[in-house]
């Protein structure tokens, strides 16, 4: 009786949770490729299902600058080791992340930030442990950095605000063009010599397709040797901006039709804010599969409430089997 007591106390309390968290919980709905209708981006996965509210929509609009204003890119998050920012990452759905595979290192506890711009806590962040970590299965290093992603599962969904606000996900049919003007943001270094900033950048690039963008890596470094390769976009760095240091893993945002899609994935570099090396950066529409997938097969809540339930109904089945 003791036994079967505990396990519809828990039962009972993860109802209870469920309940708490259902609203957060219904925005993190499984992940849809929408169609060119209406005001939809076409080829672009326009989530999370929450009723009038739509992804990569934030209540602030750009107006350009370095330091970004509060609630700019509210898809934001920082990826963090003991209270640390190691990495940039961005907000897809109420419990998922995306980050650069490069940035994770298995044995090690992460946690994520978000809800304002700096560094340090402020009123409107919260600060989540990371519940599991999905590196791509195919990720690796060797010659080149490739494959460079990976999910972070929030231990819980998050309630979107003005400063918490999911970015779109593109679909593998959607398809940038080159020159492309383009946002990367994040706590990194603004000169290569210089630590990491405290409060958010922004700066814009310029889409380079991978082939041209391997051609000119080529051509600085005098090889033969491919290191941009399909599944790769790079950004423009003609007027000294790019990504560095403690930017990994954070977004390249494009607006289509005033709507925000996650393009790339901050990657690697040869150097920062040089003309002749342009920034490398996951393409993400050429993981958008895997990216549903992953996020379409994680067990949700409900589930593991049903498998409790049906093994509290069965307990005494089970005590009777072994009197």
């Amino acid at each position: 009786m003791a036994s079967r007591g505990a396990c519809l106390g828990l039962l009972a309390w993860l109802l209870l949770l469920q309940l708490q968290l259902g609203e957060a919980y219904a925005s993190a709905a499984p992940l849809t490729s929408s169609g060119p209708t209406g005001g939809e981006v076409s080829g672009a996965i326009l989530l999370p299902a929450y009723p009038g509210l739509v992804c990569g929509r934030p209540f602030l609009k750009i107006i350009g600058g370095f330091n970004a204003e509060e609630g700019k890119w509210p898809w934001q998050v920082s990826v963090r080791i003991r209270e640390e920012h190691v990495c940039g990452g961005s907000l897809i759905t109420a419990q998922w992340v995306l980050t650069a595979a490069h940035c994770i290192i298995s044995h090690l506890q992460y946690s994520v930030k978000m809800g304002d711009r700096h560094l340090s806590t402020q009123k409107t962040s919260l600060v989540i442990p990371i519940r599991n970590i999905i590196v791509h299965p195919k990720f690796r290093t060797a010659a080149t950095v490739i494959n460079d992603i990976a999910l972070l599962r929030l231990l819980y969904p998050v309630n979107f605000t003005s400063t918490i606000h999911p970015i779109c996900v593109p679909s593998e049919l959607f398809h940038v063009q080159t020159g492309t003007k383009c946002w990367v943001t994040g706590w990194g270094k603004t000169k290569q010599e210089e630590p990491e900033i405290p409060i958010l950048q922004e700066v814009d690039q310029q889409i380079i397709l991978y082939q041209e963008c391997n051609e000119k890596i080529q051509t600085a470094l005098s090889s033969k040797r491919d290191l941009v390769l399909k599944g790769m976009i790079c950004g423009d760095t003609k007027k000294g901006k790019d990504s560095c240091q403690g930017d990994s893993g954070g977004p390249m945002s494009c607006e289509f039709n005033e709507t925000w899609i996650q393009v790339g994935i901050v990657s690697w570099g040869i150097a920062c804010g040089h003309s002749d090396f342009p920034g490398v950066y996951t393409y993400l529409s050429f993981y958008s599969k895997w990216v549903v997938a992953t996020v379409n097969q994680a067990v949700p809540l409900y589930s593991v409430l049903f498998l409790i339930l049906l093994e509290c109904l069965t307990l005494p089945v089970g005590i009777l089997v072994t009197l």
